[in-house]
């Protein structure tokens, strides 16, 4: 009777491992499907958008169907996006966090624009703009930076800002691959084998009774 008893124990068991690591699993395709985005979490990593952004706040990035993001993109969104212009030796700009300062539209005439007045210096840009152009700043920073923070279209922007959670970021900025992923497998762990024991003091204390 009570190998039995423990064969269940056991089976029951496993059947809870089984479904907390499915859990995990669903729950972290969900958020990728749901986003659109095979990384839609970054870690904010300079002090451009403080006070609103601080460094290693960990920011959600909403990209689903990036043309339509981008397209609904307007003045005073925060968003995600590739630097225009990469630094030497590297193969693509920075990923950048900023607050939308202007919105230009396909065909609209730049030159002589008063909004570029925000610029840190002078740049030439297009007499008509081929494509929708975006011009940010970081909160911040006093002005905004040629090749940084415009031009951007919809081939470097990544999506918009929608949830900030302060401070975690500096637990994946340190844990640098594996060991993070070696940590997060631990305490998956050590919330089974919890689980676990608890349900077995449940068990225990049925039998006394």
């Amino acid at each position: 009777m009570s190998k039995k008893i423990d064969d269940r124990s056991r089976k029951k068991d496993i059947k809870v491992i089984v479904i907390i690591a499915i859990i995990f699993v669903v729950a972290f395709v969900l958020v990728r499907v749901a986003l659109s985005n095979s990384n839609p979490f970054y870690v904010v990593a300079s002090g451009s958008m403080v006070p609103v952004l601080n460094v290693n706040d960990l920011i959600v990035v909403w990209g689903k169907d990036n043309k339509t993001s981008f397209d609904s993109a307007k003045v005073g969104d925060i968003i995600v996006f590739k630097a225009f212009i990469a630094e030497p030796g590297e193969k693509e700009g920075k990923t950048i966090v900023h607050r939308v300062a202007s919105v230009f539209e396909e065909g609209e005439t730049l030159r002589g624009n008063t909004e570029l007045n925000r610029l840190c210096y002078p740049v030439s840009v297009p007499a008509v703009l081929e494509n929708k152009t975006i011009l940010t700043k970081g909160d911040a920073n006093e002005c905004s930076i040629p090749g940084v923070d415009i031009p951007i279209t919809q081939e470097n922007y990544i999506g918009k800002v929608v949830y900030t959670v302060p401070q975690v970021g500096i637990i994946p900025a340190i844990l640098k691959p594996p060991v993070n992923y070696i940590i997060m497998a631990v305490i998956g762990g050590l919330l089974v084998a919890s689980f676990i024991k608890s349900n077995k003091k449940q068990e225990e204390k049925v039998k006394d009774e």
